[in-house]
């Protein structure tokens, strides 16, 4: 099928024909166990003759050998001859059915998988990398569904979806896209509350669609696909995309009522025009400062490899290609647009309303009331300012302290994983037997819709490995179930259990393809590297250090590899062998054969090949003393007994080994709890194992968890500075000055202040996403500080007054599209904030840092700016020594 890379297939049994061999029967008809591997090897074969010339037809020729079925089996001959060369004991015949029994059946099952306690087996589909994983998915069941309607599946069989990542996807994607749909929806009703105008708002959120359309074409140009990261980038760019329409918009509507005040009436359409044109330009390098800031943020990521360029590049172009779209828009159809309809002489008179008047008048209440206030504060600028920072900075520095740590959001992925590791010597039928008590455990949970058990091993693709061991299972969960509740109380009642020496794991699923860390075992939250010379100091450091990360909160630990376990050893009697004429080799293909077996040959079956296996007698091989009874053969087919040259005793099997550049190492793995800090985790981790006095020789390899977490930390530092940094260059540049720019900076730690609270009030973590959304908010932030210091700059310029008038004047008029684009911004991102819905939060964070930053931001700024903007460029070290107000001048 199209997209298909493979499937692979868990659980079952295959068929199989065991040729069962009797000890006695083999030893008194003198048959050696090669003999009958070399006899079913090369009896079952077909060989080509070539073609006959008989005129005109020229017929193949093939001597027919293989096996047409059991029966056949069973009458293979073989020639024994005596082993006395010297007697006239004439050779005898005997058959395969004369000491063996042959079973037309199946394997012998070691592994077992069960669905809700019920025989299964698990088909495994994955895709190619370059697929689309829903359409492979919806593939999958219309070809399963032809399947079962041509009967090739047949119908008692049930088929379940125990796990369908098209759903997670299906369901994030649809979350991530009413988010974006709720969010425009907000901002079109507040552009419509603060314009009072059906044609001024249809203006503006024109610009949502046209800019979404905008960046969507250059998704794919660049080939990107609609998936979590790149619709949330258009998400967030729905707030962003209508600040410069309502900014150019605000400016030329002020124009037009300066034309409509000067002449009393309403202005005709060359006017409109004309005024539509003036006020474009003199409010484009506002919006093209505005912009640069918006994109040169976005560059540092540009640089970054590894896995955050694979995760995060999409969500980053995405915004880029929204804000160079509303810019576009906004200089081009905005204008356009303003000088058509706002020249149409209809009115909807919807703004004449009483609600729309009482709104406006309340407004406008609110901006005399802003600017008197102002005019008040002002004076105590330097106050105002130090205020600011020392309580926002001190607050916001003490709430990011206790702000748990983490490299990226847990998702819900609708299901749990559960690991079991059971201590050596540990059976089969122990195993199944526990197991059991724990499905049952699993399956009566009202959260639990599938429980799919792997019993006695696990399974990598379509290698199944038995090992009575392990054991693990996948528990699908349904819709919209407490997953820290099940998990809580799955873990609580399986330590009812008692079950000694047995660890067992539940931890919520992880997204498929996201790796964090380069630790040794992929997927792993923590990783403790233990690294020694000695194996026997290093397993005893190992359980040491296992009992000590009990007490760790909020993490469950667990080893990578399994105890020694037992093993009967066979210690050959080398002078014994040597007379003899047999080797070590001879000895273990044996045992191989007659206890696991051995697969001469494969009888053809239709269009099926089954293997034909050759042991021992199932009754003749359950313990040592059985093996000894095992006969080997020597020259002239005399059988001789595995006791009478080896040696058979109890020990243990050598251990898993397991090397760090060259050097044996112990690894300890850890999972983090849902609602788990990484960075407390890891603390506790490094004090309990601080705390133990290791074997000499035995020591601690940096954990692969925390350096790529120090690392992040690390990379994310030098991002912010080097998008503040090229944030003030590109203002510089605009400005042609150090001062303004260095104002509109200040806002900067406004926004980490309110990043920092929003955090801290939804008890969220600090982690790649909200790194991501500090940095975003740096540009978005400046954008209002830049319009208001712009219009303060032409005030003075065209009024020639001081700077502090010109402040009192800029801001009030600013005052509406400050509000506006940051309300269209931060509605933008509340529904991401909210993080509701399977996938939302992966981008809760980064939404509910661009709300609460950018909301409080906006508010303090609004007072900061203004204050800061005549310090600094009429700063004074008397004024400073003092403290005193200072007093307003015309002169200024």
């Amino acid at each position: 099928m199209p997209g298909v890379a493979g499937v692979d297939v868990v659980g079952g049994v295959r068929e199989e024909i065991q040729v069962n061999l009797d000890l006695q029967r083999l030893q008194s008809v003198g048959v050696n166990i090669s003999d009958v591997l070399n006899a079913l090897r090369d009896r079952n074969v077909d060989v080509s003759g070539g073609r006959l010339r008989d005129g005109a037809v020229e017929p193949l020729t093939r001597a027919v050998g293989k096996f047409s079925n059991v029966k056949e089996l069973e009458g293979l001959s073989f020639i024994v001859r005596s082993p006395n060369p010297n007697t006239a004991i004439a050779p005898k015949q005997v058959y395969l059915r004369d000491f063996a029994d042959i079973i037309d059946g199946t394997e012998e099952q070691r592994v077992f998988t069960t669905l809700n306690g019920q025989e299964a087996v698990r088909l495994l589909v994955t895709k190619q990398p370059d697929a689309n994983t829903v359409e492979v998915i919806d593939r999958v069941k219309a070809k399963i569904k032809n399947l079962q309607s041509s009967g090739l599946i047949p119908n008692d069989a049930e088929l379940t979806a125990t796990l369908d990542e098209s759903n997670l996807i299906r369901a994030s994607v649809a979350n991530v896209t009413s988010s974006g749909i709720f969010g425009s929806g907000l901002a079109a009703i507040a552009v419509f509350l603060f314009l009072g105008s059906l044609r001024q708002t249809l203006i503006i959120t024109l610009a949502i669609p046209l800019a979404t359309l905008a960046a969507i074409i250059c998704m794919g140009i660049f080939g990107f696909s609609l998936n979590l990261f790149s619709l949330g980038g258009l998400a967030l760019g729905v707030g962003i995309v209508v600040d410069n329409s309502i900014v150019m918009l605000e400016n030329i509507t002020i124009g037009i009522e300066k034309i409509r005040k000067r002449k009393g009436s309403d202005p005709d359409f060359n006017e409109i025009i004309d005024q539509s044109q003036a006020s474009s330009t003199e409010i484009e390098s506002a919006l093209i400062a505005s912009t640069s800031t918006n994109l040169v943020v976005i560059f540092p990521f540009l640089l970054l490899g590894g896995f955050l360029s694979l995760l995060f590049n999409q969500l980053i172009l995405t915004i880029s290609f929204a804000v160079l779209a509303s810019i576009s828009i906004a200089v081009t159809v905005v204008p356009m647009l303003a000088s058509r309809l706002l020249a149409i002489p209809w009115s909807s008179r919807l703004n004449e309303t009483w609600f729309m008047r009482g709104f406006e008048r309340r407004f406008a209440a609110a901006t005399l009331g802003y600017g008197g206030f102002l005019a008040r504060i002002v004076p105590y600028r330097l106050l105002v300012v130090i205020g600011l920072f020392v309580i926002l900075g001190g607050g916001g520095f003490l709430m990011g302290r206790q702000l748990p740590q983490e490299i990226i959001p847990q998702v819900k992925t609708g299901d749990v994983n559960l690991n079991a590791q059971f201590p050596a010597g540990t059976t089969l039928a122990q195993n199944q037997k526990v197991m059991k008590m724990v499905d049952e455990i699993l399956i009566k949970q009202p959260e639990t819709a599938y429980s799919f058990a792997t019993i006695g091993g696990g399974s990598f693709g379509n290698n199944v490995t038995s090992n009575p061991l392990r054991s693990g299972s996948t528990i699908t969960l349904k819709p919209n179930a407490d997953l820290a509740g099940f998990v809580s109380r799955v873990n609580q009642e399986i330590g009812r259990l008692n079950l000694a020496g047995v660890r067992i794991r539940v931890n919520p699923g992880q997204v498929r393809g996201i790796i964090v860390n380069n630790s040794p075992v992929p997927r792993t939250d923590i990783d403790v590297i233990l690294q020694g010379s000695n194996p026997e100091s290093l397993a005893q450091a190992g359980i040491e250090v296992l009992s000590a990360l009990e007490k760790v909160k909020g993490a469950n630990f667990r080893p990578d590899t399994d105890a020694r376990q037992p093993e009967v050893q066979i210690v050959p009697d080398w002078e014994r062998l040597q007379a003899l004429g047999l080797s070590t080799q001879a000895i273990g293909s044996t045992l191989q054969t007659a206890i696991t077996g051995s697969v001469p040959t494969q009888l053809q079956r239709g269009d099926r090949l089954i293997d034909v296996r050759v042991q021992l007698d199932p009754t003749l091989r359950k313990n040592a003393s059985q093996l000894q009874q095992v006969p080997l053969f020597v020259s002239n087919n005399r059988p001789v007994r595995l006791a009478d040259v080896s040696t058979i005793r109890e020990g243990r099997a050598p251990s898993e080994i397991q090397r760090i550049n060259q050097r044996q190492v112990y690894l300890v793995l850890g999972s983090l709890e849902r609602g788990a800090s990484l960075s407390d985790a890891l603390k506790q981790t490094e004090q309990a194992i601080a705390a133990i006095n290791l074997p000499d020789g035995v020591t601690v390899l940096p954990s692969s968890a925390k350096a790529a977490n120090d690392n992040l930390s690390g990379a994310f530092g030098v991002l912010g500075l080097l998008a503040s940094f090229l944030v003030f260059v590109v203002m510089a540049v605009q400005y042609n000055s150090l001062l303004d720019p260095l104002v509109i900076m200040l806002t900067i730690p406004l926004a980490l202040a309110g990043g920092i609270v929003g955090l801290y009030v939804t008890n969220s973590s600090i982690n790649v996403m909200v790194v991501i959304g500090v940095i975003l908010l740096i540009g978005i932030v400046v954008n209002n500080a830049i319009v208001l210091v712009e219009l303060a700059n032409q005030l003075r310029e065209e009024q020639k007054c001081s700077r502090i008038q010109a402040m009192l004047q800029a801001a009030p008029t600013r005052l509406r599209p400050i509000l506006m684009t940051t309300i269209t911004t931060v509605v933008g991102a509340f529904p991401l904030a909210l993080g509701g819905g399977d996938g939302g939060e992966f981008l809760q964070p980064l939404g509910i840092v661009i709300f609460s930053g950018l909301a409080l931001a906006t508010i303090l700024t609004l007072f900061l700016i203004p204050c800061s903007y005549v310090l600094l460029h009429e700063f004074s070290w008397a004024k400073v020594r003092k403290l005193v107000p200072a007093k307003v001048s015309s002169r200024n």
